[in-house]
């Protein structure tokens, strides 16, 4: 185990195991021993916040039958939005984002499975620049005019979705983003940018805990699905009930992609492997 900063609560070994199962459970998020540190560096604040000397004291206040539920829930709430990576950017990955402009919108346009509607989901969406870059590629394809299009980002931090709703983004951003486009979609605050309305409407945010079995939150069926740099944070059981989830969203042959570093290829799923251009993403059977 880490020594503790200097000055901070230690997290013993019992208190690491009880409160990783925990947030595991109710999070997907996976630690190890090697990584206990971060649970221990970023939850002091509400160890400090109930006036509590131990780990062991902070776990028992979450899972105590006396305290009121509602209070558990806005702890644990509290735990998330504290422990949730949240790195993101307009245009991440972009190399899947052309293929999914170059490739599959057109083949979905022309193939029109579920007559003149588009849907798709960015799962963990985190502060919404993925479901704006999303809905910014599906304009600039210039094929779906007149038709329903719906664009769903969804995350568990109620932080990133009020973010999100607003729409308003710093420089970090921008890193990866094209100097016509950020004049195109974006009009300047103060040091910040806004996205444009036209962007905003296409896209709708709910909060969905991946980890729960009722997706029913965020809709669907969806043509594609994009949760790229999550399941890295789950453990094998936990990331395959979560891909049985997602494919359920799918429509009849609909894709999934998942980020760079993230595979399938190790483990059972009812998705097979499909190219669109050269990315390799997942597509549920027709």
């Amino acid at each position: 185990m880490p020594s503790p900063t200097t000055g901070a609560i230690g997290l013993v070994p019992q208190a690491f195991e009880l409160l990783q199962q925990l947030i595991c459970a109710r999070f997907g998020l996976v630690y190890t021993i090697e990584t206990a540190y971060l649970i221990e560096r970023r939850l002091q604040q509400r160890l400090e916040a109930h006036g509590l000397t131990s780990f062991l004291d902070y776990y028992h206040l979450l899972t105590d039958p006396a305290q009121p539920e509602s209070r558990r829930e806005r702890e644990l709430q509290e735990i998330f939005e504290l422990l949730s990576t949240r790195e993101t950017y307009f245009f991440r990955e972009s190399y899947q984002l052309d293929a999914f402009r170059e490739v599959l919108l057109p083949q979905l346009q022309k193939r029109r499975p579920r007559g003149n509607q588009l849907s798709v989901w960015s799962a963990g969406c985190a502060s919404g620049e993925e479901p704006y870059s999303i809905a910014v590629e599906i304009i600039e394809s210039g094929l779906f005019d007149g038709w329903n299009v719906r664009v769903v980002g969804s995350d568990l931090s109620v932080q990133a979705l009020q973010a999100a709703v607003q729409g308003i983004y710093g420089p970090s951003s921008f890193r990866q983003t094209d100097p016509v486009r950020h004049s195109r979609y974006f009009r300047p605050l103060t040091g910040r940018w806004q996205i444009n309305e036209s962007v905003r409407r296409m896209c709708t945010f709910v909060r969905q805990n991946l980890v729960e079995d009722d997706f029913s939150a965020v809709g669907g069926p969806f043509d594609a699905i994009f949760c790229r740099n999550v399941i890295i944070y789950f453990d094998r059981a936990g990331r395959n009930r979560l891909i049985e989830r997602l494919s359920d969203k799918l429509a009849p042959g609909g894709y999934l992609f998942l980020g760079h570093a993230e595979s399938l290829l190790d483990g059972n799923t009812p998705l097979g492997i499909a190219h669109l251009g050269r990315e390799l993403v997942y597509r549920k059977p027709s």
